[in-house]
């Protein structure tokens, strides 16, 4: 398994860092370019391994009514990176399997995508942390949120809307439904 997660600086540009779960090496992978993104994705999804890359920045957002949600985006920093990549990958493997709900993370070659959320009074999420966090609370970050649906149908989940725009398939029911959330812990 291969834990990426992306961190935006400051000054909006991304950068993200990663590892497998048999290093423990910190930032064992690395890169602030989308291409070195989607080597790394791309071999670890070759050589037959999960992949989760989680992102800093809100992945569930209401949508207006009337609007669809395949469609939907948001301004923050970090989904052009994803789109690229889930891009990317419909051009090379369009059978990849994307998710963003633990119980349908496939065993091998798919990806889940999830959220990083700083704990209550952390300060920014680093890439670094995320990934730690992501392997301290695995197999059980917010499992119970993460397959409830929005109140009334009106939030989109960007990452699943990003996979269906790029070709790759998508649970259709996880377009209304809240990504997986990590907490971390650490800065």
């Amino acid at each position: 398994m291969l834990v990426i997660a992306m961190e935006t600086t400051p000054d909006g540009s991304v950068r993200w860092a990663g590892r497998r779960h048999d290093d423990d090496r910190p930032d064992a992978s690395s890169g602030t370019s989308s291409a070195e993104l989607f080597d790394a994705v791309f071999h670890a999804l070759h050589d037959g391994e999960q992949v989760a890359l989680g992102f800093d920045c809100p992945l569930t957002v209401p949508v207006p009514p009337g609007r669809d949600p395949v469609t939907a985006d948001a301004d923050a920093p970090g989904l052009a990176e994803l789109g690229h990549l889930l891009g990317e990958l419909g051009t090379w493997r369009p059978w990849t399997t994307v998710s963003t709900s633990l119980s349908r993370w496939k065993a091998n070659t798919s990806i889940l995508v999830w959220q990083a959320v700083p704990a209550p009074g952390a300060g920014a999420v680093t890439a670094t942390s995320a990934t730690d966090s992501f392997f301290r609370q695995l197999p059980a970050p917010t499992a119970g949120a993460t397959d409830a649906e929005g109140p009334d149908g009106s939030i989109v989940n960007l990452a699943a809307a990003a996979a269906r725009r790029a070709g790759l398939f998508v649970d259709p029911a996880e377009l209304g439904r809240p990504t997986v959330s990590i907490t971390v812990t650490g800065g």
